[in-house]
């Protein structure tokens, strides 16, 4: 029993040591690419507010402008507010980019703030929020992206064609990234019960041969 309970022991203490190892790597990644989320973070945000203060269309510049030379109309909305913010027919695709760059600034802004604050990334549940700014980020200005072009575009064959390849790359791509994280964490799950199945034996200490005894004189 002692000799079963002794090799459980080491079993366990096996397949512990190697998670601690890969979260330690995984830790140790996090930790140098720290400059790299912030530069990430920092482009995300500025793309992001640079759509929502300059958004496509541009904005009215007066409450009054000429829509030819002999007649004057009103515009619907006050100066200073986006076009397209007015427009019945693109106003969804409006409200769309605006919620994406919303999404996209709160994630990026929040992700600089947890990098900056002086937390170890180490943190197994800093790293998942992390990742899931960064990916939030990416994702919600890759569809601001889109949609700012669907609302300057004009009714064309070419850049439709163009917008459905761009949506079909951010359907596939995030999809295949998952599906490798998936057999990542699958063959992780493996290692992790053959290493606790079958642990490494232990060599025991070398025994040195008895010291012979010393003749008497």
């Amino acid at each position: 029993m002692e000799i079963n309970n002794g090799r459980e022991g080491h079993q366990h203490e096996g397949s512990s040591q190697w998670l601690v190892s890969y979260l330690n790597r995984q830790g140790d990644w996090l930790e140098k690419t720290r400059g790299n989320l912030m530069v990430t973070a920092t482009v995300i945000a500025a793309m992001s507010f640079q759509a929502m203060v300059n958004p496509p269309g541009g904005v009215w510049q007066s409450d009054n402008y000429c829509a030819s030379e002999n007649r004057s109309e009103t515009c619907k909305g006050e100066a200073g507010t986006a076009v397209f913010e007015y427009r019945n027919s693109k106003r969804i695709a409006y409200l769309g980019m605006v919620s994406t760059c919303t999404v996209s600034f709160c994630a990026s802004m929040s992700l600089i703030l947890l990098v900056s604050s002086g937390l170890r990334l180490r943190n197994r549940v800093i790293m998942a929020i992390l990742v899931t700014f960064m990916v939030m980020a990416v994702l919600c200005i890759s569809a601001a992206f889109f949609l700012a072009v669907v609302l300057v575009q004009f009714d064309d064959e070419t850049i439709r064609y163009i917008l459905s390849i761009y949506v079909l790359f951010w359907v596939v791509f995030p999809v295949l990234v998952l599906l490798i994280q998936l057999v990542r964490f699958i063959f992780w799950l493996i290692c992790l019960m053959c290493s606790s199945c079958c642990p490494r034996r232990q060599r025991s200490p070398r025994r040195l041969p008895p010291l012979a005894p010393t003749p008497a004189h």
